[in-house]
């Protein structure tokens, strides 16, 4: 039986430093993490760990998917991003071609199985994969007439689509008159329908249930869609695997807390707080160039006031991507409609940036003053030179993953998930900043004190999350209770009315 263990360690407390120490020869793996350049400092980790090999997959006259899938089959260990891990789940469902007889009944009938590509694989994942992506590629009206109407798919009675062997045939043969990249997600079981207006792609169960064992690194886990769908898998498939997470000592993460607050300073943005902040609160009610103009200049005050010669390089920010940036990933930066106002974005810059796999330099568009980090960014250190960090977002889970999950969505249970949701994904956006230099660790590193680091959020409530978290734990959006002299203290260092201890 599979067996999936979360392990759910604070950040910068040595992860990457286990996982790379602990690769063993006599066994293959899949390292899936966030980002390329993760890939490539992966590799040389369990090298430098655990002498171990671990290939990449590259495009050499195909697609990388390709190349994977050919590593696969000759049996090697690869690392890879999260971008290509939903394409793996296509590689689940294909056989070896190997049978093995694995027992036989009373009458001495053999039970016949096939190897999977992925068995024997043992997938490690460092930091959580979003399960869920809204799926647009295909319009309902156009999915409803020529996928179901005309056989392609058909639909499961808890919203999965499954192709029928008319895809499957369509697909070999290489038509291109169907989207081939939906294929692979309705074929990997990763595609399903929540309701009539929205498509959502969910880590397709194989990919989690055929290797050998999946083991995923993370932190606050209770608060990550993952954990929530893994344990409805368990519900909807029970006896199909089973499913542990592992955690610190209550009392060493509450020292990794008091570490962390005492260098933290947390601070409201008072000209913003009637703002609603909510992704879709944002989208809404900073549109026109009234609005635009009102809180760009509010951003501006607060700039001057608490940001006043500040390097901009030092500054990290979140806010709804499309009001930041009005271009594509990888094409010259422009000024989103709030960002034109802020004085906080800067001149678009072009800097050459050396490209392993091409062995040419890249040009990479950028710019000169604070660095937009997408509110959902995990797993990269590119950030940890900022020491301020401005936090324009109220989060909350996507309504229609809550119905996915069986939520009501005005239930106590949806509450709660969505408030560990919210700070899941704070903590972990701020753990890009220097936050996490220094500090209390798990890696035998010498103790050092922890940068320091001032965050900036409008928002009352993600406010409250963060301080009575790092007080005490719990997940709690209400009136910020500190309970004791000792907290007293901190919460004052946290609110700005001290001089933080750290150094």
């Amino acid at each position: 039986m599979p067996h999936i263990t979360i392990v759910d360690k604070p950040c910068g407390y040595g992860k990457s430093t286990e996982i790379n120490r602990n690769f063993k020869k006599s066994e293959k793996y899949i390292a899936v993490v966030p980002y390329l350049s993760e890939v490539e400092r992966f590799i040389k980790g369990a090298r430098t760990g655990s002498d171990f090999i671990l290939t990449q997959p590259i495009c050499n006259g195909g697609n990388k998917r390709d190349h994977c899938e050919k590593l696969i089959r000759a049996g090697k260990s690869i690392a890879c991003t999260h971008q290509l891990f939903y394409r793996l789940g296509t590689l689940a469902t294909q056989d070896t071609g190997v049978a093995r007889c694995t027992d036989f009944d009373s009458c001495g009938k053999p039970t016949i199985v096939v190897d999977h590509l992925l068995d024997g694989y043992n997938m490690i994942i460092d930091e959580v994969v979003n399960p869920f992506e809204v799926e647009q590629s295909v319009r309902k009206v156009d999915f409803d007439a020529v996928y179901l109407g005309l056989g392609i798919a058909e639909e499961e009675p808890d919203g999965r689509i499954v192709p029928t062997e008319k895809w499957d045939e369509l697909y070999r043969i290489g038509d291109k008159t169907l989207n081939r990249s939906l294929y692979e997600k309705a074929k990997s079981g990763a595609l399903y329908r929540i309701s009539e207006k929205l498509f959502v792609l969910a880590i397709p169960k194989e990919l989690l249930l055929k290797p050998k064992s999946v083991t995923i690194y993370t932190y606050l886990s209770e608060g990550s869609v993952l954990l929530q769908y893994l344990q409805k898998l368990q519900k909807d498939h029970p006896g199909s695997f089973t499913l542990e997470v592992q955690r610190l000592d209550k009392e060493v993460e509450a020292a990794w807390r008091e570490d962390v607050a005492n260098a933290l300073t947390v601070l409201p943005i008072p000209e913003l707080e009637r703002q609603k902040w909510t992704h879709c609160a944002q989208l809404n009610t900073i549109k026109t160039h009234k609005q635009c103009s009102s809180v760009g200049h509010k951003l501006r005050k607060f700039k001057q006031r608490e940001l006043h010669g500040v390097d901009p390089k030092t500054i990290m920010l979140t806010c709804a991507r499309r009001l930041w940036h009005d271009a594509e990933t990888g094409q010259k930066p422009k000024a989103g409609r709030l960002a034109t106002h802020t004085r906080m974005f800067g001149r678009a810059l072009k800097k050459m940036v050396y490209n392993k796999n091409t062995e040419v330099f890249d040009a990479v568009w950028t710019t000169d003053g604070a660095s937009f980090v997408p509110n959902t960014t995990r797993g990269t250190n590119d950030h940890i030179g900022c020491t301020a960090a401005v936090y324009l977002y109220d989060q909350n889970p996507n309504p229609q993953l809550l119905t996915f999950l069986r939520m009501k969505r005005d239930s106590n249970e949806a509450r709660r998930f969505s408030d560990a949701y919210a700070l899941t994904e704070l903590v972990q956006w701020l753990f890009r900043s220097a936050i996490r230099v220094g500090g209390l660790n798990g890696t035998g590193r010498a103790y050092t004190p922890r940068r320091r680091v001032t965050l900036y959020m409008p928002s009352q409530r993600m406010r409250n999350l963060l301080l009575n978290w790092l007080l005490s734990g719990e997940v709690n959006s209400g009136e910020v209770c500190a309970n004791g002299q000792r907290q007293k203290e901190l919460l004052d260092r946290l609110e700005g009315h001290q001089v933080a201890a750290a150094a």
